[in-house]
């Protein structure tokens, strides 16, 4: 199959490599299946998340582990269970980036990661109780912490 990726343009993918995501991303629900790319060859860090269903649409994706070691983010089990995982081990976590012109002014979302099951390729966005985690957690400000 083919797409015209918003930041690669014309790439071929197969079925295997797309994720559901249940319920869709907060704001855009009726939006489910995504070509995760990533940025880099065999490096999860940064990822264009490519909705299939409109080319125009693609969210920028950070492993939130390696700009924030101590992030540690637990599921109920209800939610393990909708994602199909035996446990928390079985779930990978992404954070939704906002690109700005500096990286002190770009955000990652912490408190609404993107839980993945890499076994069946499904996702969710969920929300977690952790009062330390935020919506837009600055980017600058983890590298003054770091």
């Amino acid at each position: 199959m083919n797409i015209n990726a918003k930041y690669f343009g014309p790439i071929s993918y197969e079925e295997k490599e797309t994720i559901h995501i249940i319920n869709g991303l907060i704001g855009f629900e009726s939006f489910t299946e995504y070509l995760p790319i990533p940025f880099q060859e065999n490096d999860d860090s940064m990822i264009s998340l490519q909705c299939l269903t409109d080319e125009t649409l693609s969210f920028i994706l950070m492993n939130p582990f390696t700009i924030f070691p101590d992030y540690a983010p637990l599921l109920p089990s209800h939610e393990l269970k909708e994602l199909g995982a035996d446990s928390i081990d079985d779930i990978s976590f992404y954070v939704i980036g906002v690109i700005r012109d500096s990286v002190e002014e770009s955000t990652v979302n912490l408190k609404a990661p993107l839980a993945v099951n890499a076994m069946n390729r499904q996702a969710k966005q969920v929300i977690l109780d952790h009062p330390e985690y935020t919506f837009r957690h600055s980017l600058g400000d983890m590298r003054k912490e770091g």
